[in-house]
């Protein structure tokens, strides 16, 4: 029963975040428990988790929430007192608890507990602690006959004792046959459902020392207003004026530029958190499809200290979800099939995250089957996706980029699990959303591997202004790979397009004023080049003007131009005028079809 403290959304509210917390880190726990039974720090981890649950739950009334902790609770004594060893039908039936326990959590955040049908887990639960007896043999029957009516022993003597008999006397569920790949596929949505009640969570933890440094910034950027304020008292007074008056605005406007900067860099680290809120879900991913699948598989996670924008974090989930699926169910071959081909008996995926420069970077990688181009470029032009004389052209990377387009795949049957090549059109959908990239290479027999590229945040996007005629347009700086001045002799045309050679390279060449319709600078003798990086295609810009490098802030436009996929947002600069800000994998798209694939490399 709720009580009054149930009613208070700032208690609530602490004690779902601690209790989401505990719960996905459990996952991790688990797994790792299953894979070392004999580790007690573990098993004390997780019982202190599920008793801390159990403790805040009593205090604020979620009595359902208690009853099923304190359940699960007791398994965990038994383990710890050595009553009970550790199986694969204990760690699921813990992993049941917790998942339900899930499911209770979102329930409060949603508004409150429903009512729970919840006794047959605790019976399972219960039937842990305490495996039942071995069916009863004649001769203790007719030992107890004092006690057992003639009727009764009739019925037990009549009753054949089976393996499904066995399940009753027990009262304990007996593990049935294998799930199809539908089940499988139901009960891995299910499954992230609860693994992610948390991850909408209006609130986050942020480290107090990123606070501190955040006050002082802010103390900083006062006394700095107190000075210009003063310095505008002066100069109405007439107390300051001419070269004294200079140095002392270019003096404060360079301090408060400062400022600024550094307070900007410590409000986007109060954003930040370590991408293992995304990883910790995984480990029990990986193992409960895994053993649906039947395969053995190791997941290795490394980097997952690496610290992300909040953001990002709530984002990049589904697409992960996405790469590992396809590396389990279409990647890793079964045990029998690695022992034939000369594998270790175990597959390994490794998730591993990592900041280069100004980006993350996210690779999942498996050693399995990987993916045959070959196979790939005949489906691609059994689709007319591409010629046979311009597919023999393409690279190697060039064919496996056919994965991502939606409904590609080269399953022969596709399962509800994954296919490999279903879904990935959602990851570069994805991906692109947040302003990032994606990269495929595989090697037949020897696995596959998948590398993202995102930006630390979404909020703050560093951009090169460019100008052409009158409007300026921002260009995202990670894909500024150098620029140039447009000299004679190095525009040309190749079928009817305009190319630009640089560094012996032809490139092709997209003039801007040309995409927006704006009328071209007459007046401009000495255009300008921007080279763009997309993935590992390279694109030229032809611009009026370079205007430099800023730092700004990136608004979506909704709705309003979503016919046009050159462009990425919007920002306001600082004359007030509204400014676009180019989405480069757009502007290549622009140009790309009408080109021969090798002038994009």
């Amino acid at each position: 029963m709720e009580n009054e403290f149930s009613q208070d959304p700032a208690l609530i509210q602490e004690f779902l975040v601690e209790s989401e917390e505990l719960l996905q880190r459990m996952d991790q726990d688990m797994i790792a428990l299953e894979a070392n039974p004999a580790d007690t720090e573990l098993l004390n981890r997780i019982f202190r988790a599920l008793h801390t649950i159990k403790g805040t739950s009593g205090f604020l009334g979620f009595e359902p929430v208690v009853r099923l902790s304190h359940r699960a609770e007791d398994v965990l004594n038994a383990l710890r007192r050595g009553d009970l060893q550790l199986s694969k039908g204990t760690t699921n039936v813990l992993l049941a608890a917790r998942d339900q326990l899930g499911r209770m959590l979102s329930d409060i955040r949603g508004g409150g507990l429903k009512t729970y049908a919840i006794e047959s887990l605790l019976g399972e639960l219960e039937a842990c602690c305490h495996p039942a007896a071995p069916a009863p043999k004649l001769g203790e029957i007719l030992a107890a006959k004092r006690v057992i009516q003639p009727e009764a022993l009739n019925e037990a003597l009549k009753t054949p004792v089976s393996s499904s008999g066995a399940e009753k006397i027990g009262e304990v569920r007996v593990e049935k046959a294998r799930a199809s790949s539908a089940d499988v596929g139901s009960a891995l949505v299910e499954q992230k459902k609860v693994s992610e009640s948390g991850a909408g969570s209006p609130s986050m933890r942020v480290d107090v020392r990123k606070l501190d440094e955040l006050i002082n910034l802010i103390g900083e950027l006062v006394l700095e207003r107190n000075r210009l304020m003063q310095l505008s008292r002066e100069f109405s007074a007439g107390r300051i004026a001419g070269e004294a008056l200079d140095a002392a605005f270019s003096q404060s406007s360079a301090r408060l530029s400062f400022i600024t900067d550094e307070l900007q860099t410590a409000g986007l680290k109060t954003r930040m958190m370590p991408i293992d809120a995304v990883f910790r879900k995984f480990p029990r991913m990986v193992r409960d499809l895994a053993q649906n699948l039947k395969k053995e598989v190791q997941l290795e996670v490394r980097g997952q200290e690496t610290e992300i924008d909040k953001t990002m974090v709530e984002l990049i989930g589904d697409p992960l979800v996405h790469l590992i699926r396809n590396s389990l169910d279409h990647g890793i071959e079964t045990p029998e099939r690695r022992v034939r081909l000369g594998k270790a008996q175990q597959g390994r995926i490794c998730l591993l995250a990592k900041q280069e420069g100004d980006q993350i970077v996210i690779s999942v990688s498996d050693d399995g089957s990987g993916i045959d181009a070959e196979r790939v470029l005949r489906k691609a032009i059994e689709k007319s996706l591409v010629t046979p004389e311009r597919g023999r052209q393409l690279s190697h990377r060039e064919i496996l980029d056919f994965v991502f387009l939606p409904g590609f795949s080269t399953a022969e049957n596709v399962s509800d699990v994954s296919g490999r090549g279903v879904g990935m059109d959602v990851v570069r959908t994805n991906l692109k959303r947040m302003n990032g990239t994606i990269q495929l290479d595989s090697v037949p027999g020897k696995g596959t591997t998948v590398l993202l590229h995102l930006p630390l945040t979404l909020a703050i996007l560093p951009v090169l202004l460019v100008q052409v005629s009158n409007e300026a347009y921002g260009l995202p700086l990670r894909a500024v790979l150098e620029t140039s001045r447009v000299r004679s002799g190095e525009v040309h045309e190749v079928e009817g397009n305009e190319v630009f050679r640089l560094h012996g390279q032809t490139l092709p060449l997209l003039r801007l004023n040309r995409l927006f319709a704006v009328p071209a600078n007459t007046e401009s003798r000495e255009e300008k080049i921007v080279i763009l990086l997309v993935g590992e295609k390279r694109i030229a810009l032809m611009v009026d003007r370079l205007i430099g490098q800023e730092s700004t802030v990136i608004k979506s436009l909704g709705n309003s131009l979503h016919h046009s996929s050159s462009v990425a947002g919007a920002t306001i600069g600082g004359d007030g005028r509204v400014r676009l800000v180019l989405d480069p994998a757009g502007l290549l798209a622009s140009v790309e079809p009408r080109l021969p694939e090798q002038m994009l490399q």
